[in-house]
């Protein structure tokens, strides 16, 4: 059983459970561990911006070998992101950040699918966050937006839209320029612009 209120304790467990190279889904990582579901997300996001974890089908996560040799070595996963302390944080826990690991993870997702693994109670608006955010990244080219919607509860609804992510460039979410058309992307250190419609 692990201690849930204990910081990295979970995403260390989950890095164990899953150093037997298994794919293993949320459902059965949050039951074998003793987490609840949004726990488990958190740890494998926690996982990915490490370059730990990877999603190998809906659902299933695996690590990857990086993540097989941190497990290996026994390396005990902090709550925040790896580095010196000096050392200007690489992922602010921010709505965006969460979002974007969260489509790393999921790889086809619709809003109402990030919305439930990525914000918070104090996050504001975040389905006008996001759709605003995916707007940008399918101009940039990392999204696309998918010819066929998913199903939605409402019975006279044409379904939510639903994204697949294009470009993985890496665990930094791309940050949208203020003085042009375009993203930065920390992950390659590129500039991604595009004309004004």
């Amino acid at each position: 059983m692990v201690d849930r209120h204990h910081p990295g304790k979970a995403p260390t467990a989950l890095l164990q459970k899953l150093s037997g190279g298994l794919c293993l889904t949320i459902d059965q990582l949050a039951e074998d561990l003793d987490l609840t579901k949004r726990q488990v997300s958190d740890s494998a996001a926690n996982l990915l911006r490490r370059n730990y974890l990877e999603r190998m089908a809906i659902g299933c996560y695996q690590l990857t070998p990086a993540g097989l040799a941190a497990a290996e070595a026994g390396e005990v996963i902090k709550s925040g992101p790896k580095g010196p302390r000096d050392k200007v944080k690489e992922h602010k826990d921010t709505f965006r950040q969460r979002a974007w690991s969260s489509m790393r993870m999921q790889r086809l997702f619709t809003v109402p699918d990030i919305i439930l693994e990525a914000a918070r109670p104090s996050d504001a608006d975040p389905a006008n966050h996001l759709h605003r955010y995916l707007l940008v990244l399918v101009r940039a080219g990392y999204v696309q937006v998918s010819d066929h919607r998913a199903a939605a509860p409402a019975p006279t609804s044409n379904g939510y839209k639903r994204y697949r992510l294009l470009r993985d460039t890496g665990p930094k979410a791309p940050v949208l320029l203020s003085k042009s058309n375009g993203i930065r992307d920390f992950n390659t250190g590129e500039d991604v612009i595009w004309s004004p419609r």
